[in-house]
């Protein structure tokens, strides 16, 4: 005896211990019954290994501690990997929850049927708006595990992941995504709401709201954007503040209106000759203020309305006597008249040889005037309406005119037309040549 306790030899523990685990109590209170009533050497560590070899006890043990949780990869780019389950059946529906693991983005779809002709159908919808992903993961149920849905996949190069067999948490966020819409179906049903609709708004308004995980919205980290809801109607829209803010610049900055039609005549700024307006015509419109203007040298320039004004020009009927027979005299005396033109003005004023008659003059009314019989050759080379000096006129050969039947006054003399006015050329500073 060792105390209270019988000391058991070794030939008899082995009887003693299958007595003693009989009850298949487990190890703490196996141990508390032997230590009332036997002893030996080793006793605890001989009770230990009985009760953990036990089949029996073994098959009917509690699962072990949980496994630390350890997060799914987080990918860089949204609609790369999803987390597919189904949610009921609810209210006598089923639903196709879909979550993205990038933007926590949750599509639930009303099914039909749960085969996998009915998925593919609804897959193909699906992505047709946001594009293929490159993972999917789901269990193991049979219209994932088909082989219809895997040729599905791997012709539009997806790979498939399966979790764990009857262990939701492996597909945690498939299941979290159906537990957040199952709850929001149950308070429609608790409100007699309508489902779909009460499960439409549930979603855009998750849609819209920021994540904890991800401290963005799903649409905005999806999408880019915001999705407009009936609260953006409390704040004032952006682009009606902005026009608005427009129209009051507009306003108070004043000015008037003006729209110029092409083919307008106009003086145009120049801001490289020493003239401050240059007469210009509108060639075409280039903006709501800008347009294209043709200068008298046929250079075009870009201006606005700002630097440009009408130009007004008096529309007086001539009689250009001139061309009128231009087309009927030879070409030598054409050129004859035009060599004229370039002789100085004291050439122009040169005194008409005795015998030879005042050559009548056609004024701008049409009618033909002659000198005064007392004025000197050289004031009827002046013009009395500008004082510049005339060109005399052409005598006209009847020999090299070909009138073609018609007669030619011989005393008509062309219409006299203003000098020539020689324009220096443009000067452009940090362009001159260097000698």
């Amino acid at each position: 005896m060792w105390g209270h306790r019988v000391v058991i030899p070794s030939s008899c523990r082995n009887k003693i211990i299958t007595e003693l685990h009989d009850p298949h109590m487990g190890i703490v209170k196996t141990k508390s019954l032997a230590r009332s009533y036997v002893w030996w050497p080793g006793i605890d560590e001989a009770l230990e290994t009985e009760c953990r070899a036990c089949t029996v006890c073994a098959a009917v043990a509690d699962a072990p501690s949980t496994h630390a949780p350890r997060s799914w990869p987080w990918p860089s780019r949204p609609w790369s990997r999803l987390h597919l389950d189904f949610l009921g059946p609810i209210g006598g529906v089923t639903y196709l929850v879909v979550v993205d693991s990038c933007s926590k983005w949750i599509e639930a779809i009303k099914m039909q049927r749960t085969t996998a002709q009915a998925v593919i159908s609804v897959l193909r919808d699906l992505w047709s708006k946001f594009g293929l992903p490159k993972q999917t993961v789901s269990d193991n149920g049979p219209p994932f595990s088909s082989s219809d849905f895997q040729k599905f996949l791997i012709h539009n190069g997806i790979k498939h992941i399966y979790s764990a067999p009857y262990h939701p948490a492996s597909n945690g966020a498939a299941e979290n995504a159906v537990k957040i819409c199952k709850r929001a179906i149950k308070k429609a049903l608790k409100q007699n709401l309508n489902v779909d609709t009460a499960l439409c708004r549930f979603l855009l308004a998750y849609r819209n709201t920021e994540h904890a995980t991800t401290g963005d919205s799903p649409a905005n980290i999806l999408q880019g954007r915001s999705l407009r809801m009936r609260l953006d109607n409390l704040k004032p829209e952006r682009q009606s503040r902005v026009i608005a803010q427009q129209e009051r610049s507009e306003q108070n900055a004043g000015g008037v209106q003006r729209q110029l039609e092409p083919g307008t005549k106009v003086w145009y700024r120049d801001y490289r000759g020493l003239d401050k307006w240059v007469p210009g015509t509108i060639l075409k419109q280039l903006g709501s203020r800008d347009y294209c203007v043709r200068s008298s040298f046929g250079t075009e320039n870009h201006r606005h309305v700002d630097q440009l004004k009408l130009r007004v020009t008096k529309n007086i009927d001539k009689v250009d006597t001139f061309a009128s027979i231009r087309k009927n005299i030879s070409p030598e005396l054409i050129a004859q008249n035009l060599d004229l033109r370039t002789q100085s003005r004291k050439s122009l004023s040169f005194p008409m040889t005795s015998g030879e008659e005042p050559v009548a003059v056609v004024n701008d009314s049409g009618k033909s005037s002659s000198p005064p019989k007392n004025s000197t050759p050289a004031q009827d080379a002046v013009s009395p309406i500008r004082g510049s000096p005339m060109r005399p006129a052409v005598p006209i050969d009847k020999g090299a005119c070909n009138t073609g039947g018609k007669s030619i006054n011989e005393n008509v003399t062309p219409k006299r037309e203003r000098p020539v006015r020689i324009r220096k050329p443009p000067v452009r500073y940090g362009f001159e040549e260097i000698d």
